[in-house]
């Protein structure tokens, strides 16, 4: 350190900063404006490899790798020009050197200071070793998948090589089969979209190891299955030779038709939670007839439950301020899982409450939720243990809690396992 720094930036007055910087589990180094250090603590030493009394009066370049030292000489003097709290390197990957020559990713936060008449600028440094080992290792797990889902296309299209030449002499049948091929690579390719989708998720969120587990198991059942199913019927179409088994044929046709059905309707979940996650799903807020709309999704819902269940309603929703679509797709999915969840011949019951918000009930008497597994209800692809053999992707009421959301409302529940469950979505008054 020159001369005319020790006199302007005196030991007792560094003296408390020194007691503050010792203790810190981050790194902390002060420099004068000049760049050179007048003060380090522990934690700064034990990163690049020195000991304090070897840094001390030295330019911040020799912490620098070579090829960063000159274009770094001239940011630190833009920043003595104009000091401002801020973080450095965004957008873009930091090196220091250490002592014995090799190089670590860094982090740093910069401060300044005015002490006597003198700018001094306080680094605090964090070494990002580990994240940087974390990001490499979520890099590769993205690339199994993305290898997983190529072999799986490549399995696909192989399949359906076969199926073409097992089906040459079936010309009578050569337009069903045709859609059903294209279907299902329509589906194969909604599946591949899908799961890119679902990386970009979990990248961001950081909880890729629990969310890929749930999305695992989802995955080789909900998808896994129909694939079998369109597989297997496709190969049975193509025994079915003669006119008079065109009967049989219509049968496994129905079959391929609803399994696709099926991976549309997964689909469907996988895209409406991408729009709600991206900012995409916008709200259209009009003036709506809720009993209306309530009328007329049980009367469509009446066409797709269950043999024998019934949809009843009571009581009177008033005219609201509210987006008509969001609130039908959350009614849509919260009667269709009463119908999913509940046997052949049960009741569905709509209950209408108008008082200070509208409250509207779905009550079903089927399975109901464990109460161990409540609290996870609206987490994405999570599944309750006793409905694990039961068609879901565990999607969606996790839209329908974002769906409330937008609507400036709520979603609850109460459950008992065995009886059944309630779920109320509550919106508030115009």
């Amino acid at each position: 350190m020159k001369s005319g720094d020790k006199e302007s930036v005196s030991k007792e007055d560094l003296g408390i900063l020194e007691k503050l910087f010792r203790s810190s589990g981050e790194g902390i180094m002060l420099f004068n404006s000049q760049g050179e250090v007048i003060m380090i603590n522990p934690r700064s030493g034990e990163m690049f490899g020195y000991e304090e009394a070897e840094l001390i009066g030295e330019k911040v370049e020799k912490l620098i790798p070579q090829k960063s030292k000159k274009r770094h000489e001239t940011y630190r003097k833009e920043y003595i020009d104009k000091p401002t709290p801020r973080r450095m390197g965004v957008g873009r990957d930091l090196n220091g050197l250490r002592k014995d020559g090799s190089t670590f990713p860094l982090e740093i936060s910069l401060s300044n200071m005015k002490h006597k008449g003198e700018t001094l600028v306080i680094a605090f440094i964090t070494d990002i070793s580990v994240r940087k080992e974390q990001e490499k290792e979520l890099e590769e797990q993205r690339q199994k998948l993305e290898e997983y889902t190529s072999e799986l296309e490549k399995k696909v299209k192989d399949r359906t090589s076969e199926l073409e030449h097992m089906n040459l002499g079936l010309q009578s049948q050569i337009q069903e089969r045709k859609l059903a091929e294209e279907a299902l690579k329509d589906s194969v390719e909604d599946l591949k979209k899908a799961e890119q989708e679902i990386l970009k998720s979990l990248e961001k969120e950081k909880e890729l190891g629990e969310l890929k587990s749930r999305f695992v198991s989802m995955a080789s059942h909900e998808f896994r299955t129909p694939l079998t199913t369109v597989l297997s019927s496709a190969n049975l179409i193509a025994k079915y030779t003669e006119s008079e088994q065109q009967e049989a044929r219509e049968k496994h046709v129905n079959r391929i038709q609803k399994s696709v059905q099926n991976l549309t309707n997964i689909l469907n979940d996988f895209l409406s939670l991408e729009k709600l996650e991206s900012g995409v799903q916008k709200v259209q807020f009009s003036e709506t007839d809720v009993n209306a709309l309530i009328q007329e999704v049980g009367e469509e819902m009446g066409q797709s439950i269950k043999v024998g269940q019934e949809i009843v309603i009571s009581g009177k929703a008033p005219v609201l301020y509210t987006d008509e679509h969001i609130l039908k797709n959350i009614l849509f999915n919260l009667i269709s899982n009463a119908s999913k969840y509940s046997s052949e011949g049960d009741r569905i019951e709509i209950v209408i409450e108008n008082d200070n918000a509208l409250k509207i009930h779905v009550v079903d008497h089927g399975i109901g939720i464990p109460t161990a597994e409540q609290k996870k209800m609206f987490d994405r692809f999570f599944r309750a243990g006793n409905a694990t053999n039961i068609q879901g992707t565990g999607l969606g009421l996790n839209i329908v809690k974002k769906y409330a959301d937008l609507l400036r409302g709520d979603i609850s529940f109460k459950s008992e396992e065995g009886k059944g469950s309630t779920f109320t979505l509550s919106l508030p008054a115009n």
